[in-house]
């Protein structure tokens, strides 16, 4: 053998080994075979109750040399006076564009820059919320600015009126987006349009909040009994409970009553039947059908996370197959359930479909929910929805941010701190007679409130063809 000869065998050989020693490569992907996912590990967690009754957590975590703090506050929106919608976003959006009482807001957003760091508040429905960020040497003046600004909040008259015109601006748009109006109305109709879950601001309820009502309400709900902070980052947890509780030496105990969630006033929500929203200015229908059920804690939620991932939960679920797949009628079809924590929360199914094919649309997905109702679903469906919440949830847990946010919301709720732990439990518990059962308990018909936004004249048949229909206005009240 030549030496060039010698060379290429020595080239070759390597290569077959190589493609003897491939994996097989399965026929298809139902044979891929995946290790089971770690559990969930909690980090080591400080809580204490500070003397002046604020909630304190600590999470340790010396990756980077960072510290986030976050806070939830027993205020929000649900709180507000309906007369005055919207003091709530305006009141927690001018203590930070405004500052304090000895720090201008304009100026402290010029020392946040030079520190790379952040300090932001702002206002939920449920809740509010304030939140830190800072290197880990200016730990102590990032609490002591948030400190300052939950205390202190100077809420100049200017910044109140910028912000009064950047919300009027708001909701004289807020017919613009065709999806985000069909969400809109289809809460208000199924909590009724006062309720303080879906209220919404108006242009006079605006004009008639003042100066007056922010100082009220910031005394009425921020005390440190109303809050929840949390922070997590390269620190020693008892160097950091003293530093917090340095930052926050002057605030004293408020006394006041921790407020008590509003109660659903089923009374006056919507009843059940067939909405219309005419917007004529479109070539596609937005299609819901939605009905309000129970909390978190309830015992049927698992079965009911489980029937909804089947019936609308992924691109193999039952709406998409049929919906998508089989009829060419949609991108996708979508089932959901937000179920609050602490009231009743929605239960939907939502398609989206050209105007042509409205009414054949609508058909389809009541004919897939009265189809659930009518049989057990698959050992495949049971086992693949199981698989995808549970290892859906590693998601959840892949920070410590995201895990230190978990345990103060069950905080926050009155959950127990092992919530996800039981929740996880009950979801690998879940049988198929379990999701027939709760699909025929809570999926009936009658009593849906079915929500179509689209161009009438353009259906495939009149909508009345699905029951009697009531006109939703959307028109923006005037002052």
């Amino acid at each position: 053998m030549t030496r060039n000869g010698f060379l290429i065998s020595l080239l070759v050989v390597p290569v077959l080994v190589a493609q003897t020693a491939a994996p097989k490569i399965p026929a298809s992907y139902k044979e891929l075979k995946f290790p089971p996912l770690n559990s969930v590990k909690i980090p080591p967690v400080t809580r204490v109750v500070l003397p002046n009754g604020m909630t304190l957590f600590l999470v340790e975590d010396k990756e980077l040399p960072l510290v986030r703090a976050s806070a939830i506050i027993r205020t929000g929106e649900r709180w507000e006076p309906m007369d005055k919608a919207g003091l709530a976003e305006i009141t927690l959006a001018v203590m930070r564009q405004g500052g304090s009482t000895t720090r201008n807001g304009d100026a402290l957003d010029k020392e946040l820059d030079r520190l790379a760091a952040s300090v932001e508040i702002g206002a939920g429905t449920n809740s509010s919320s304030a939140s830190m960020f800072v290197l880990k040497q200016d730990t102590d003046k990032g609490l002591e600015i948030l400190a300052d600004l939950l205390q202190h909040p100077a809420f100049p008259q200017e910044k109140i009126d910028l912000l009064k015109l950047q919300i009027n601006e708001g909701i004289s748009r807020r017919n613009d987006d065709a999806s985000r109006i069909h969400d809109r109305e289809s809460t208000r109709l199924l909590y009724g349009k006062d309720s303080p879950y879906a209220r919404l601001a108006e242009l006079a309820t605006v004009k008639a909040i003042t100066r007056e009502d922010l100082l009220a309400f910031h005394a009425q709900y921020f005390q440190p009994e109303n809050v929840i902070l949390g922070i997590t980052g390269d620190f020693n947890a008892p160097e950091m409970r003293a530093k917090v509780e340095k930052a926050f030496a002057g605030w004293a105990k408020g006394g006041k009553a921790k407020p008590v969630a509003p109660a659903v006033d089923l009374a006056k929500a919507g009843k059940p039947g067939v909405y219309y929203i005419d917007k004529d200015d479109v070539n596609q229908s937005s299609i819901g059908m939605s009905i309000l059920l129970g909390k978190a804690n309830d015992p049927d939620y698992q079965a009911m996370s489980v029937m909804t991932y089947i019936l609308g939960g992924s691109f193999g679920s039952r709406l998409t197959n049929s919906i998508r797949t089989r009829e060419g009628l949609a991108y996708s079809a979508n089932a959901g359930y937000g179920a609050g924590f602490d009231h009743a929360g929605a239960w939907s199914a939502d398609v989206g479909t050209k105007s042509q094919t409205t009414v054949r649309a609508l058909e389809l997905l009541k004919a897939e929910l009265e189809r659930i109702k009518s049989a057990e679903v698959t050992d495949d469906e049971l086992a693949q929805a199981k698989e995808y919440i549970l290892k859906g949830e590693a998601f959840d847990n892949d920070s410590t941010d995201k895990i230190m946010g978990r345990l103060m919301t069950y905080e926050y709720y009155g959950y127990p701190s092992d919530f996800m732990q039981r929740h996880r439990a009950a979801i690998e518990k879940v049988t198929k007679a379990d999701v027939l059962r709760v699909a025929k308990q809570h999926l009936d018909l009658s009593k849906f409130q079915i929500v179509v936004l689209g161009n009438a004249k353009d259906f495939d048949k009149p909508l009345s063809s699905v029951g009697p229909v009531t006109n939703v206005d959307i028109t923006i009240p005037d002052l």
